[in-house]
């Protein structure tokens, strides 16, 4: 399937990529392991199979990704892209990405957050991503899910690591502790993400020349504060020449060099990383 995205396959090849995505698991976790020691760490310790063990973890990649910093390369040059997982290669990376040594470390760390998360959600299973709302930004990807919740794993680890690489401030180790205890809980039907699963955090439609941006209602009305950080992030972003506020949950976008997709996935990560809980 080369590079297809998951928003563009069939449900044949979603099923497909689902596969592909469980069988790289444990040569992923395997690597970062060899990294680990490499590095002069333990894996045995870091690696210790409790949820507090993300932090300290979560704390070393990000480190390790702001040194690595950015591919000087565009993706379409890239010649390791290839070799990356799945999950990297049919989702949407956008330039400048993080290189191939960046990419291995996130891969490994979804493999430990899949062993965590299972173990703490058992009830949870692998599923290719569906939703009654047919824009939603998981459709096709490979989630693990239960009757109340979905979640990519990867989505914000990557999301995290694009920060480190063009030295903004990622999450930190408790931050994307507490994610995953967010993520477990929803998984049981707990928390506002288990309440939320019916409504994304965001809708897309393109426009000519622009975008229109909708947030979830009650987004402005609860977190105010937190939609004024959006425009004023989101007008610091390379090709954004102008956002524009008409209503209190509508934007109109101004961006060269994106599409519909990059720019719903873009807010969705920075939504689920800054929303309170």
């Amino acid at each position: 399937m080369g590079t297809l995205l998951y928003e563009w396959m069939t449900a044949r090849q979603a099923a497909d990529a689902l596969d592909a995505y469980l069988a790289e698991r444990g040569p992923a976790l395997e690597r970062l392991r060899a990294a680990l020691a490499e590095h002069g760490l333990e894996p045995d310790e870091m690696l210790d199979g409790s949820l507090y063990s993300l932090s300290p973890l979560w704390a070393w990649i990000s480190a390790r990704a702001s040194e690595l910093g950015v591919d000087p390369r565009p993706l379409a040059e890239d010649p390791t892209r290839p070799a990356w997982p799945s999950w990297a290669r049919h989702g949407k990376l956008v330039d400048p990405h993080p290189p191939a040594a960046t990419i291995a470390l996130l891969d490994g760390f979804v493999s430990y957050l899949e062993q965590l998360v299972g173990d703490a959600a058992p009830e949870a299973t692998w599923q290719v991503g569906e939703h009654l709302i047919a824009d939603h930004p998981l459709l096709n990807y490979p989630v693990l899910g239960s009757e109340h919740h979905q979640v990519f794993l990867p989505g914000i680890p990557l999301y995290s690591a694009y920060q480190s690489a063009h030295g903004r401030a990622p999450m930190t180790g408790t931050e994307m502790l507490a994610h995953i205890r967010r993520t477990v809980d929803a998984l049981h039907g707990e928390g506002p993400e288990a309440a939320a699963v019916e409504e994304p955090l965001v809708t897309v439609v393109a426009e000519v020349d622009c975008f229109d941006v909708g947030l979830r209602e009650d987004i402005p009305t609860l977190h105010p504060q937190v939609v004024e950080q959006l425009i004023d992030e989101l007008c610091d972003r390379d090709g954004v020449e102008s956002v524009h506020r008409y209503g209190p949950a509508a934007l109109v976008v101004d961006v060269s060099g994106w599409d519909e997709l990059r720019l719903k996935l873009w807010c969705t990560l920075w939504l689920q990383r800054h929303l309170p809980r």
